[in-house]
């Protein structure tokens, strides 16, 4: 059994709130604050249980630590996500000159399982397209909503961020703000540009409300959000007739689709906003039995 991370407050006061403002002021995105407040609040809890202060934690104190985090049964990702907090706030505090050496660097995280982007083939993304086949303003929402998500790689908090002004019809490219804050521009194809073209004669006028100029409105006006992209893809796929996914699985398929398309890794990169082309190379495994089929069809040895 898995185990979540405890919603928590945010630490008061001291250098775990310092390094959070810190993270805020350079961009991290509301989600990341989130697991990093919960993930430093409970190291700052284990401390003080220990009654040790975070500045006179050693080594051999945060390996307990991680020892007993390892007790608790988190997936290997959540439990590396923590101890990757634990890293960076001591790191932090070592660059300020608030402890002479950084005592995480030495801490050993959980070996993470390498598992591949669940991905939608051609014909299923076509049946999720077209789930949302209504004329109303939530289905011509919806289209436009999938249809930018599979056409430009999305993530939901990317297309729930996303202002009118940030798409450019004429141009067909829409301006994405990523993670830290680093924007992006990816071209828009014809299918969403002209679903997008749709909901914003048909669509969005009969929804928006207020003073906001977010995109994406929910029937009631206010601006959506993750939760609600969701909620919209559960509906279409359910039309559809495929299994739940996730809304980041159309993100791995649009790259899936990319790269099976011809397109190089470093094209991607730079479609998907990842800072390293080291996490866009996950997509090769991904597509190892398309790899397959071109070199049986093209190498004269195979």
């Amino acid at each position: 059994m898995q185990v979540k991370s405890p919603v928590t407050e945010p630490p008061t006061g001291g250098t775990f709130a310092a390094y959070l403002e810190w993270m805020r002021a350079r961009g991290a995105s509301p989600a990341t604050l989130r697991a990093y407040t919960a993930d430093l609040g409970q190291l700052g809890r284990w401390l003080a249980a220990s009654g040790i202060a975070p500045e006179d934690a050693d080594t051999r104190i945060l390996r307990r630590y991680a020892a007993h985090l390892g007790t608790l049964r988190y997936a290997p990702a959540t439990a590396a996500r923590k101890l990757s907090a634990v890293r960076g706030v001591y790191a932090w505090m070592h660059d300020r000159g608030a402890i002479e050496r950084s005592p995480a660097t030495l801490v050993p995280g959980p070996k993470k399982t390498r598992t591949l982007p669940a991905t939608l083939s051609p014909t299923e993304m076509e049946r999720l397209l077209d789930a949302p086949a209504g004329t109303s303003p939530r289905d011509l929402r919806d289209r436009a909503l999938l249809e930018l998500l599979y056409g430009c790689g999305l993530r939901a908090a990317e297309a729930c961020d996303l202002d009118v002004a940030d798409v450019r019809l004429a141009a067909e490219h829409v301006r994405v703000t990523g993670k830290g804050r680093k924007q992006r521009v990816v071209p828009l194809g014809g299918a969403a540009t002209a679903a997008l073209r749709r909901y914003l004669a048909r669509g969005r006028p009969q929804m928006a409300s207020g003073p906001h100029g977010r995109l994406f409105v929910s029937v009631r006006g206010r601006p959506l959000h993750p939760s609600d992209v969701r909620r919209s893809l559960l509906r279409a796929l359910d039309r559809a007739g495929i299994a739940e996914r996730s809304p980041h699985a159309l993100r791995h398929t649009f790259a899936t689709h990319l790269l099976e398309g011809g397109a190089d890794l470093r094209s991607i990169q730079d479609l998907l906003g990842h800072a390293s082309v080291g996490t866009t190379q996950v997509y090769t495994h991904v597509s190892v039995r398309h790899l397959r089929r071109a070199h049986a069809s093209a190498h004269p040895r195979a």
